[in-house]
């Protein structure tokens, strides 16, 4: 399931009410950054609001709704609160997870490495292992 969450800001400039909005894939900015961007950066693209001009500026002062959200997102979302940090450490949790499921399945012919905790836990440590090795 995609994550996604759509993103609208809320603004004044020169006595007229702004909403734009975005749909964002939150996954097409993980899978090819790790980090999401600026929320304002990526609804300003898409609603052709120039980023150097008086209107960002302006909404860059605006307040954010959230509304929706899919896949893991949901757990994330609030109306006026995305947890970003939260978000991103569950989304790589989750991406980790497939990668061991996908070993567990090729190496082992297990189809649910859920049911097998034991084994999870120590794929994960081992997996923790070589991160910290990198480091």
């Amino acid at each position: 399931m995609i994550n996604s969450v759509r993103v609208t800001i809320l603004f004044s400039f020169k006595g007229k009410n702004y909403n734009p909005s975005s749909v964002i894939d939150l996954d097409r900015y993980l899978e090819s950054n790790k980090t999401l961007p600026e929320f304002y950066q990526i609804v300003a693209r898409d609603n052709n609001i120039d980023r150097y001009s008086y209107e960002f500026e302006v909404m860059e002062m605006g307040a954010f709704q959230f509304s929706e959200a899919t896949g893991l997102a949901e757990k994330f979302c609030s109306t006026d609160k995305f947890d970003v940090e939260g978000f991103q450490r569950a989304w790589e949790t989750r991406s980790v997870e497939k990668k061991l499921s996908k070993i567990a399945h090729q190496q082992l012919s297990i189809d649910d490495l859920d049911r097998h905790q034991d084994l999870k836990e120590a794929l994960l440590q081992s997996y923790l292992l070589g991160l910290a090795r990198k480091q």
